[in-house]
């Protein structure tokens, strides 16, 4: 093995400046996914990732703060990241460490801090270092409610390991494009470039754009699935991606020849084993003398990032007390349902429900029973008779439903009355089984103005007229020969 590629391969470290250029050039959407999932999971206004770079600190993502660079003396973050333990703030104005800090002395001041350090390890150097925190503020003085401390401390661990595959990407690539400036034939029989290939679970790849050669590294041979050397053409090997064919990446290497900047692809991906997978390539064209001649690339297995992603994702669209969809998900869901009925004329329907005498329940026991009667109604809003039906918690004593299923949507009130029988089923409470009981409210797309805001006021409209009539029953809304009349009925 040449030299020059050997130490490349065993000395490959990332400096603090080029750690912190890296994370700077890191997708946003984890980060992002963390803060937001963190700050809805506590309930706090102000959530964010914060890195350091030098004296300051700035905010990678961030929910409720501007992202100016702010300096670390002014930070609650240094001492975070100086004692390498969470911190907990319940009133910084009792707290001589920053009772005297901008962000806590001013207009709108700080008072609640929480937060926790995030760490890289330089597997090279044998190095940990904190490289930023994840916080939550608020600016009334409080305490962390039960379990939010590790809440916190997991995300921690999850963005770690982002920053920990940034990183490992990162290295890999080097590795890459060091062996491929040695020889084509290195990418392929080199141990150290293999083993690299393995933890980041990447390949590498060319192929001539004048005789249709194609060249593999094994890593390329590990996320197809194929035994070593199999034999595959350029068409062949696009074959297993989903959304993008021949001419399209002819389209691209044009693209790449007349810019010079190389182009990044994300993309499904079925293996020869027919496995699912996320895959993330990215290429340059070669040229020799102003001709283009080859394209040559990376392509790394992100499966597992991305479901991280999926997950954290989901997390942020589910409430944690009721399990369902909370307010933001459900009007997104309504929107693109909406959407798709204006495009493809397939009909659905909204359901708005209300627990009956929620308030009274509330103020007799209080909100712990209360969240147990919460509870018990997001887990009978999941029950299968409903299908793929969305369901949702849009706050206090309000539910929806968004029907879809051909089947449930052809007997709307049948559906209705089987959902109010399961309602009025008692709950296991604090305080001792109580009962509990709905009314529902439901409008058909097709019968309703054509926005969410109409939409939602017609299945309203439903809602009230069944609560004149009989708390505890359902009502449709129905209009007579014209859309978007508002005429109820039962």
């Amino acid at each position: 093995m040449p030299e020059r590629l050997y130490n490349a391969a065993r000395e490959i470290a990332i400096s603090p400046a080029e750690l912190q250029t890296l994370l700077a050039a890191a997708p946003d959407a984890a980060f992002e996914m963390v803060a937001k999932v963190a700050r809805e999971l506590i309930a706090a206004p102000i959530a964010a990732v914060n890195l350091i770079e030098g004296d300051r600190f700035w905010v990678k993502a961030g929910y409720g703060m501007p992202k100016q660079p702010l300096p670390r003396a002014e930070a609650f973050c240094d001492v975070t990241v100086d004692s390498d333990a969470p911190l907990v703030v319940d009133d910084a104005t009792t707290d001589p460490r920053f009772r005297s800090l901008a962000v806590v002395t001013a207009a709108d001041p700080v008072r609640f801090y929480a937060g926790v350090p995030l760490h890289v390890t330089d597997r090279v150097r044998q190095v940990t270092e904190a490289v930023g925190t994840l916080c939550i503020m608020d600016v009334i003085p409080r305490s962390l409610p039960p379990g939010a401390l590790a809440v916190l401390r997991q995300l921690g661990d999850i963005l770690e390991k982002v920053i920990e595959a940034e990183v490992a990407t990162a290295g890999a690539v080097a590795i890459a494009r060091t062996a491929a400036e040695q020889s084509l034939q290195l990418r392929r029989h080199d141990l150290t470039f293999r083993q690299a290939e393995r933890l980041a679970r990447i390949g590498s790849w060319w192929f001539s754009l004048e005789t249709d050669e194609t060249l593999w590294s094994e890593g390329m041979y590990r996320i197809y699935e194929l035994p070593a050397n199999t034999a595959l053409s350029v068409d062949e090997a696009i074959g297993f991606f989903s959304g993008i064919s021949r001419p399209d990446l002819a389209a691209l290497v044009e693209k790449t020849t007349q810019t010079g900047e190389p182009f990044t692809l994300e993309l499904d991906f079925v293996t020869a084993k027919g496995n699912h997978r996320r895959v993330r390539s990215i290429a340059h064209v070669e040229f020799e003398e102003g001709r283009a001649t080859g394209v040559s690339g990376v392509m790394q297995d992100i499966t597992e990032h991305w479901l991280l992603e999926e997950k954290l994702r989901r997390s942020a669209d589910t409430d944690s007390l009721t399990g369902i969809a909370n307010r933001s998900a459900f009007n997104r869901a309504l929107s693109e349902a909406i959407e798709r009925a204006r495009s493809t004329q397939v009909p659905f329907a909204l359901m708005l429900i209300d627990l009956d005498e929620f308030k009274g329940i509330n103020d007799t026991h209080g909100h712990v029973v209360g969240d147990d009667m919460l509870r018990a109604v997001g887990a009978r809003l999941r029950d299968p008779m409903l299908g793929d039906s969305l369901a949702a918690w849009l706050g206090g004593d309000e539910f929806a439903l968004i029907v879809t299923d051909p089947a449930l949507y052809a007997d709307l009130p049948g559906v209705a009355g089987r959902l109010l029988e399961q309602l009025r089923q008692p709950v296991e409470t604090a305080a001792g089984v109580l009962p509990i009981s709905a009314t529902i409210g439901y409008a058909r797309f097709e019968d309703c103005p054509e926005t969410a805001r109409g939409f939602i006021h017609c299945a309203d409209k439903a809602l009230y007229e069944a609560k004149r009539e009989r708390r505890g029953s359902a009502r449709g809304y129905r209009t007579f020969g014209r859309r978007g009349s508002d005429q109820p009925a039962g």
